[in-house]
């Protein structure tokens, strides 16, 4: 415990003309009034990785030196001995859109407790990465292509003036994907389980427009891999580009006839993807034009 005459910290003790190092009362160390603190750094300022990790700030001085921590570590200690190593725990760098960050520990002693060299504080620092993510919207997927009706005799009809597609008319369909982008921060096309199939729609004979016609799919072709109703990927879990050409045929089942008849390639469901950073995801709903009897 320091010792004071008055409010004033001893500055001296002589024993006859000879300065003293150190005063004790009994055990207690009582002169010097002050303790030092040698040093305080991080033990390795290499560069950390943006998965975080685990760091040693490590303080050196006399026992009993109090202190402040601010920035990783924060708090108020006593040095109970040296050194004395503070276990830093830095999370993660992987924010969207971040950047690499510098981390950073200062002490400043308080009470009676003083530096060497006669600073106010020690700071150490190094830098953390980050792991490159950035924010981002894939871009429209769009689809070209035609869609032709393949044996149109018997299965056009007319009534009231007005042609119509009756069930068992059958159409081909040859379209092409392009827009899907690779992920800036995969490095690869975003990954999906599947992309259901839209199938045939158009406007009825009562005049309301069905987004989904019977139909009996006859085959499928293509980028990806089809089977009942789906476009499957034949590299999943793997990413996979899906730009490219497909082709598919198709026959009008039901009771109903139709005025005019579309295709539409993939449903409008979003895809799955694996990216966090996706700002945006509208997975693909398009079709070739309308084709009229």
């Amino acid at each position: 415990m320091p010792s004071n005459i008055e409010n004033a910290n001893i500055s001296a003790i002589k024993l006859g003309t000879v300065d003293m190092t150190k005063g004790y009362i009994g055990h207690e160390e009582v002169y010097p009034n002050t303790r030092e603190i040698q040093s305080a750094a991080f033990t390795d300022t290499s560069t950390l990785s943006d998965n975080g990790g685990t760091r040693i700030f490590r303080v050196t001085g006399e026992t009993g030196a109090t202190y402040n921590l601010t920035g990783y570590g924060s708090g108020s200690y006593t040095l109970s001995s040296s050194p004395y190593d503070h276990s830093i725990s830095i999370g993660s760098n992987t924010s969207c859109g971040g950047s690499p960050r510098t981390i950073s520990t200062t002490l400043a002693p308080t009470g009676s407790t003083v530096l060497q060299g006669g600073g106010s504080s020690f700071s150490s620092s190094f830098t953390q990465s980050h792991n490159g993510y950035v924010s981002w919207a894939p871009s429209t997927i769009t689809v070209s292509g035609s869609l032709t009706h393949t044996n149109p005799g018997s299965t056009i009809t007319t009534i009231a003036g007005v042609n119509y597609f009756t069930p068992g008319a059958n159409f081909t369909a040859t379209l092409t994907v392009s827009g899907y982008q690779q992920s800036p921060n995969l490095s690869n096309y975003v990954r999906f389980t599947q992309i259901q199939n839209g199938g045939l729609g158009g406007v009825q004979q009562n005049g309301t427009n069905s987004s989904n016609a019977a139909e009996t799919v006859n085959s499928g072709s293509g980028v990806l891999n089809y089977s009942n109703g789906s476009w499957f990927s034949p590299n999943y879990p793997n990413a996979q580009n899906i730009n490219g050409s497909y082709n598919i045929d198709v026959t009008l089942d039901g009771i109903t006839n139709y005025s005019s008849i579309r295709y539409q390639l993939f449903f409008g469901v979003p895809l799955n993807h694996n990216d966090p950073c996706v700002t945006s995801w509208t997975g693909i709903q398009t079709w070739t034009g309308y084709i009229y009897p």
